[in-house]
């Protein structure tokens, strides 16, 4: 049976997709909340029907690829979701058993959760140079942003510093981390005061690139000249440079009418950032404890090959007066019960 908190988290989830108009829930009633979680966490036809119409709603072109299997490649379609709920950093790779609904209840609704999360992200979240993209474009980004995000995680993860990040032998610490570490000494309004020095000081420096970049644009008069065979460049040049000076421009003004006011007051609390940077922290948190467990087991293995070397080259008295290492006690006494056995004989 299943607790309380899964009961209501099902019944949430089968309400928002029934506010989507799920395809395969049309026509199906259920009653009550054991009912609902029995529906959406126990292997059926109608649950892989709910986990292929979400899947092609987060990604489209697996409408088509799923049109074309037989009804005897059902497998192919539930590695397919599978490949897209990793690529989506929402399962591990292969991950064919919780497709299958063979794994816990609450990794199945985190998983049918967080695709619905998805379907509902608002449409303008994906913006280029401030247009909004058309649905393949928004497709094309998500899918970006998840190869990247995998990129990055696999460069940090197979970085030679990952180890000295969580273990860091630095010392003494650079003189701009000092205060950092120094923070609990620190009066309360000395650090203030040291935080707003800082911003002001960065603000400054943003200010003084943002002149020198508009300076660089008026100077720059073959920007506007047609060069044979540099449009492109130029036009991509041109745009990075009004992005750049319009987000500090934007900076500076929330900075003066909205941030400056916060710099005396302790920092706000901030809010969780949603269900893929939680699961981003759960795995960057098993991987920090795994790695842990490792050192531990190395250093335990080290210390236990110390412990037996020095047992068998340090010298000790075996009761008999004679004071020698365990090897040549072992080898007297295997001598002398070979003599012992060739005296019996």
């Amino acid at each position: 049976m299943a607790g309380g908190t899964e009961l209501r988290k099902a019944g949430e989830v089968f309400e928002r997709l029934q506010k989507l108009s799920c395809l395969p829930l049309k026509g199906v009633y259920v009653s009550g909340p054991q009912n609902i979680h029995e529906l959406l966490c126990t292997p059926s036809v109608i649950r892989l029907g709910v986990l292929e119409w979400l899947c092609t709603r987060v990604y489209p072109p697996l409408q088509e690829q799923f049109s074309s299997l037989k009804e005897s490649e059902g497998e192919m379609k539930i590695k397919e979701m599978a490949k897209l709920g990793f690529e989506l950093m929402l399962c591990h790779e292969g991950d064919i058993d919780l497709i299958k609904g063979l794994v816990p209840s609450s990794r199945q609704l985190l998983l049918i959760e967080s695709l619905l999360d998805i379907i509902q992200m608002p449409p303008n979240i994906f913006r280029v140079s401030g247009l909004e993209c058309s649905s393949q474009c928004v497709d094309e980004a998500f899918v970006n942003c998840a190869y990247e995000n995998e990129k990055l995680l696999h460069e940090i993860f197979s970085s030679p510093h990952f180890q000295a990040t969580l273990t860091p032998e630095c010392n003494p610490w650079p003189a701009d981390l000092q205060p950092l570490l120094l923070k609990e000494e620190l009066p309360e309004s000395a650090h203030q005061s040291d935080q707003h020095t800082r911003i002001s000081q960065h603000l400054e420096e943003l200010q003084k690139i943002s002149t020198a970049l508009h300076d660089l644009k008026e100077e720059c008069t073959f920007l506007c000249s047609p060069v044979p065979g540099s449009e492109t460049i130029i036009q991509t040049l041109k745009l990075a440079m009004t992005d750049f000076h319009q987000l500090i421009a934007a900076f500076t003004q929330v900075y003066e009418n909205e941030f400056q006011e916060h710099c005396n007051h302790p920092a706000p609390r901030l809010s969780p950032c949603g269900p893929l940077f939680q699961s981003v922290h759960c795995l960057l948190e098993s991987c920090s404890k795994e790695l842990e467990a490792v050192a531990q087991f190395t250093a335990t293995s080290n210390t236990i090959t110390e412990v037996v070397r020095k047992r068998q080259q340090t010298k000790e008295s075996w009761g008999g007066g004679s004071i020698t290492t365990l090897h040549e006690k072992i080898k007297e006494l295997k001598h002398n019960y070979e003599l012992f056995l060739s005296a019996l004989q």
